[in-house]
């Protein structure tokens, strides 16, 4: 017979070092991306509270993104932005690192100056460096501005106006700020200051004031609704708010339109325009607000109501003239232009009361409907 083959002493124990080995690689390679993982959102959502805090604090409209239309560069680093965050009111643009650094350097727009002023259209020009508009060109030697792959070349943040590093001269740096092709629109801050002091003295001559910018100055007032549109009307908030005075741009939803309309109350009599963003509901709702100063008697601020049509159904601007909607085909400085081109129309509003009687000759209550039309009778 032959001799039962029998285990080599120790190979029991080998065999059970080889599992052990197995089972430790195994828990290795499932929890290890597991803590990988869980560390990483812990940290992300460090930055985000890091973040928000600043956003909450600053003075500046921070906005996350991570996405640029463009190649864009950190204004404290001057390295290209990967991830980082842009602020709506003044376009400064900073890496996530340089988010701290950035807010305590550079100032945002203000909407009214610290010290009074005699004259109102004295102000400086307000210069950012870098990532100025594609297709603009030197105020110096008319030459395209930001060619180049980095940091470079500055931007004014009233008057839209660039300049090449090189053109940025001394002299330049103190020449006053004239708010550019807009100007006309832009509610200066020195203007607010000065209406500010003399409703301390308890004035309202605003009509002194006002003449010194013009008869021309017909300021705007932005009433955008953030939800129309799939929710555009929020990026055209931004782009409004660095055309103008971002005192001038209001959420609708966040300040009802009867709140935002006291604006007016601070401007010379007619002078006023409002640009409504949104449908016909946010249309309606603007002019219910107009209706109100009239019974409030402020029938001489009342604002002429342009509209810009976001979203669908949008028969009253589509009568008025505006289109059927807005999607972004012609940028936001061709809808100023077209504003401040535009002429004026009256429009009839009609409240119509419509009773229905019931049976037995039973009145039921009076329901109550408003009906625009766009065309006098």
């Amino acid at each position: 017979m032959e001799a039962e083959r029998r285990p080599a002493p120790g190979s029991s124990s080998e065999g059970l070092f080889a599992d052990g080995h197995l089972i430790l690689w195994t828990l290795c390679s499932v929890l290890l991306p597991v803590f990988i993982t869980f560390w990483c959102s812990l940290q992300r959502s460090r930055r985000l509270l890091h973040r928000r805090d600043i956003f909450r604090k600053s003075k500046h409209g921070w906005r996350d993104t991570d996405l640029f239309s463009q190649p864009t560069y950190c204004c404290v680093c001057a390295q290209h932005i990967l991830q980082g965050a842009f602020c709506d009111c003044c376009g400064l643009r900073v890496d996530e690192g340089c988010l701290k650094k950035a807010d305590k350097r550079f100032q945002c727009k203000e909407i009214m100056l610290k010290n009074d002023t005699k004259v109102l259209d004295a102000m400086p020009h307000h210069w950012i460096r870098g990532n100025v508009p594609l297709c603009s060109y030197c105020m110096v030697c008319k030459q395209q501005c930001g060619c180049q792959p980095k940091l470079c070349d500055y931007r004014c943040i009233w008057c839209q106006k660039t300049i090449h590093d090189e053109c940025m001269k001394n002299s330049l740096k103190n020449e006053k700020c004239d708010f550019g092709e807009f100007k006309n629109l832009i509610i200066p801050p020195s203007y607010l200051t000065s209406i500010n002091q003399m409703r301390k003295d308890k004035k309202t001559d605003y009509e002194v004031v006002a003449s010194k910018l013009g008869k021309q100055w017909t300021p705007l007032i932005i009433l955008a609704n953030s939800r129309s549109g799939t929710n555009m009307g929020e990026g055209l908030l931004g782009e409004f708010r660095i055309l103008l005075n971002p005192v001038q741009v209001f959420d609708v939803t966040k300040t009802p339109p009867i709140k935002a309309l006291q604006l007016c109350t601070l401007l010379p009599y007619y002078s006023a325009r409002v640009l409504v963003c949104g449908g016909d509901g946010t249309v309606g709702w603007v002019l219910d607000a107009v209706d109100d100063m009239k019974i409030k008697g402020q029938e001489k601020y009342i604002p002429q109501v342009a509209v810009l049509p976001l979203g669908t159904g949008n028969d009253l601007s589509n009568t008025l003239g505006w289109g059927t909607g807005y999607a972004g085909e012609i940028p936001v400085a061709q809808v100023l232009r077209n504003v401040m081109e535009a002429d004026g129309i009256k429009l009839d509003r009609w409240k119509v009361q419509v009773t229905n009687k019931g049976y037995y000759n039973l009145r039921k209550p009076k329901e109550e409907n408003e009906i625009e039309l766009s065309i006098s009778i």
